[in-house]
This record gives C-alpha cells, structure tokens and sequence, in this order.
C-alpha cells in the first residue's frame, strides 16, 4: 500500500454511499478551499509547518492492534505500521517514493501508486488548497450539511473532498473516485497544534471499524534524514559465491522450484503473483518454524486466517535467505495444492537479482551489489512493486490502458474485469461449442468460478499477446488484469526487483 498504513498495507477500494443532493453554484468551490484554509490556519509551503512528528494507534472499539508514526519534513515522509512483530513501511525521501515489507525489503513506487502516494501525503499535508476546484452537491451526510468539491492536483489522482461550509473542515475525502485506487475515507477529528494551526489526526477509511488517530502530534520538531529514509532488510541473504543454478520444472500449468527450509527439504510454486512467501502449516510445523502472530492474506476465491513463522533459514541451492517472516492459510485439502509445501514469491526477488531460464530450467540468485543484468539482450519492462507483484502498463484491444499483474502462479488463462467489456468495449468472445466456457480459478483458499474465453489482444510495448485465453473474474477491478503463465513462459526473465526492473528475453 502507498496510502497510509492499514492492516495489510493494501489500498482500500470502498464505493461511497448516499451521494445525492442539490446542485451548487462553481464559482463558491474557491470560498470553500478558502474556508478551509482559514479552519486549519495554514497551507503546505507557506512556511508556518515545516515538520510533523505524530504517533498514535489504529483500535478496534477499546482495543489497540497497531501502533502508528507519522514523520513529516517539507514534502519528505515516513509512515511506519506495527501491529503485533511486524513492520510495514512506506515513505517520500524528497527523491524517491518507497514501500517496505515485513522483512525490510524496500521496493520504489511508480505509475499509478505513486500518483494515489502524492495525493494522499498531500491531504495529510494541506497541499490540496490550490488546486482546481468544482462544486459537485450539497447534501447531509451522517447529520451534517456538507458540500462536495472535486479537486484536480497537478500531480497525484483526483480527490472528492466533503466540507462542512460552516467550519471549513473536511469531513469526508474520496482518493481517486472512480479508478483503480478509490479510497474513501471518514475525516474524524483535527488537532491544534498551536497557533491556531490544526492537522488531520483521525480517520477512518469508510465501511470499515477501525479508527486510526495520532494521540500525540508535535509540529515545527526537529526530524533527521535517518528518520525519513527506508529501514535496512530484516532479512539477508547470502549468495552463491560461485553463481551456481538451481533447478526449476515448468509444467503446463506452473513453475516449481526446491528450496530447504530451516534444513528440511520443500517443494513449492515459484509464484511472482504472491506478494509474501506462503507454506503450509503442515510444511512450517515440520521444519520447526517459530510462530511469531497471526495475520490474514488475500487472494483469488477469497481471505483467510493466516500464522506468520519466522523462518531462520530459507536455501535455493547454496544461496541462503536468514530471518525471513512467512505466513501460511493454504487449503492444504485443495487438489491443487497436493504435493506442494507452499508458494515462493515476493521475498525470493525482492533483495536479489533473480535469473530464470525457462529453456535451461534454471535460475540464479545474484548479489545486486555485484551483478547488473544485461539490457541489450531483451526487452527491459520498469515494474511498480508497491503490492509485492510486478504491475505493467498494457493496453487491451489495442486502445484500452489497463495494469496488468505478471503472475506465473497463474497458469494459462489472463483474468480480467468485466468493465472491460461493459465499460471499454474490448472484443470478448466465448466459443459456444467450446468444452472451456467456464473455469474454476483457484486461490489460496478458495476458488471462483469464471466465464472464459478468448479476450482480443494484450500488448506490452512491441509484444503483442493474441488472442488472449482468458476469464472475466470478480476478483479483477476496474482495469486489472492478470497475465499468466502462458504469456510468461515465452520469455526468459531476468528480474532486477531493486532497480524495478525486468528483462524479457524472447526464447
């Protein structure tokens, strides 16, 4: 996530409710903005808050599940989540727009995550008051008059923000209405902190329980560069002096890969569509791995209750990852998962520079301090690595922009949104005399069951994907995609995850 720390780290999408009301003059959306500036008695550059240090929790009615901080230094920001032993972070250095996991491994974010980042850091920061303006409605929302203003930052996703034209203050904010990353949120209270200068302290992202709030903000604080830069890895690898292979198999339908865990032997996917490494409860029992909490992940057919383990140990070949969090919440019962000990995904790439050769059916794991892929040889793609997936622009049809998640956990078929046909009118055809009309697509825990077909064309810069075997999928929003294996297995990938970076190289 590159909004505010949540349990998950993942961007909220939340459809926002009651939106009805009258229609209010144009001309009255700069008094409004005006009117906020006034409550909050300041605006980012002006120079009467040049530093934040808040810190606070996220509850749960009387129960605290995280703690939160907050840094602030001109347009530079750090957030930090902990909730029970784990730590998730994201942040701004002035330079460079960041994410970091559980194990410490930092990703840079672009595209798409990192325009929802500036928007979000910008409402937190009082940086939206001069951007355009338009009066949208009047209505009452939860017993309180409001009027809705759309604002158009120059950089950073749109925003529809609710002012209560009494007072000035924000009372309900949507991020990014109608894309990708729509957020909503409920803007519970401000603190003054001195001066008359007041800042967002409590909120609440709408539909949901918890209530997150700073209990102690300080503004004008000194905050050091250290404080705004990205943790070191809690996890650390040790490679291969002699940049050896591991063995890999591709099958029809996925990648497997062995790796030793905590000294016992496992057999697992090689998944870069999971944003985490995930065993089985069975597996993580057997190789004696430390429960440290309980967590949930996410997937296809749905969420489920997870334990994390600490793993001392994690070997592919005689490159060893030390101190890496796994989770488990596998469906060890599914037919898909038998035979199998879990899914190897973010974590093996994050830290490493990562070699497959799917027609030697090899990988090495290389120092990113020692080895720099050669770009020459391939098609180099820039990834946002913000969820812990490579996400690429591509365009569907020919025309239709959408995100797509290279996922090689995901066999042949390409899952897509059914906006895309209803919304982007891209060709979609279901071969009536086909046995393939339908599919179950299996998740973590769960499956859905997916209308199939052919979609009209994928392209990624110069390759062209056609036509598509592909499933319009609930699970898919707004212009999501998820390209498998079959587009995947073409290539012999080379992925430079530090630099946000891969190499395709045609086989």
């Amino acid at each position: 996530m590159v909004a505010r720390m949540v349990g998950t780290i993942a961007l909220i999408a939340l459809a926002l409710f009651g939106m009805s009301g009258t229609p209010v003059a144009a001309d009255d959306a700069a008094a409004l903005l005006a009117k906020h500036r006034a409550y909050v008695g300041w605006q980012d550059g002006d120079g009467s808050i040049t530093s934040l240090r808040e810190s606070g929790t996220e509850t749960r009615g009387d129960t605290v599940v995280a703690r939160l901080t907050h840094f602030r230094r001109g347009i530079a920001y750090r957030n930090v989540y902990e909730r029970r032993q784990q730590v998730f972070q994201n942040g701004f250095t002035g330079r460079v727009l960041w994410t970091s996991n559980e194990n410490g491994f930092t990703v840079q974010s672009v595209g798409e995550p990192a325009r929802y980042a500036a928007t979000d850091a910008s409402l937190f920061g009082e940086g939206l008051g001069d951007a355009p303006a338009t009066v949208l409605r009047a209505e009452t929302l939860d017993g309180t008059a409001v009027t809705w203003v759309h604002l158009a930052p120059a950089v950073g996703v749109p925003v529809d923000v609710a002012i209560d034209p009494s007072t000035g203050a924000f009372k309900h904010v949507v991020l990014d209405p109608g894309g990708d990353y729509e957020t909503a949120l409920d803007i519970l209270g401000y603190t003054d902190v001195g001066g008359g200068k007041r800042v967002i302290s409590s909120w609440r992202y709408r539909g949901t329980r918890p209530i997150y709030a700073y209990t102690s903000v300080t503004a004008n604080a000194p905050v050091s560069d250290a404080e705004l830069h990205p943790p070191a890895p809690r996890a650390t690898w040790s490679f291969d002096p002699a940049m050896g292979t591991v063995p890999v198999e591709l099958t029809e339908e996925r990648i497997t890969v062995d790796a030793v865990v905590n000294g016992v032997k496992g057999h697992f996917f090689l998944d870069t569509g999971a944003s985490s490494i995930v065993l089985t409860d069975t597996f993580a029992r057997r190789a004696n791995a430390h429960r440290i909490t309980e967590s949930r992940i996410v997937g296809i057919g749905g969420g489920v209750a997870s334990n994390v383990y600490q793993l001392d140990t994690i070997a592919f070949g005689n490159s060893t990852l030390r101190n890496v969090a796994a989770y488990t919440g596998i469906d060890e019962e599914a037919d898909a998962w038998r035979g199998f000990d879990g899914v190897i995904g973010f974590d093996l790439f994050a830290g490493a520079i990562v070699d497959l050769n799917l027609d030697q059916q090899t990988l090495r794991i290389l120092d990113p301090t020692r080895f720099e892929p050669d770009k020459s040889v391939g098609f180099v793609v820039p990834v946002d690595l913000t969820s812990g997936q490579p996400r690429v622009p591509m365009r569907a049809g020919g025309r239709v922009p959408v995100l797509a998640t290279l996922d090689s956990g995901s066999p042949a078929l390409v899952l897509f949104s059914t906006e895309l046909q209803s919304r982007d009118h891209v060709a979609f055809i279901v071969d009536p005399t086909s046995l393939m009309q339908e599919a179950y697509i299996v998740g973590v825990n769960g499956r859905e069951l997916d209308k199939c077909g052919k979609l009209q064309s994928l392209q990624l810069g110069p390759i062209v994907y056609q036509p598509v075997p592909a499933c319009a999928s609930p699970s898919m929003g707004h212009s999501d995609v998820l390209v498998g294996l079959e587009f995947l297995r073409a290539f012999n990938i080379t992925f430079d995850y530090p630099d946000g970076y891969l190499v395709l190289r045609k086989r």
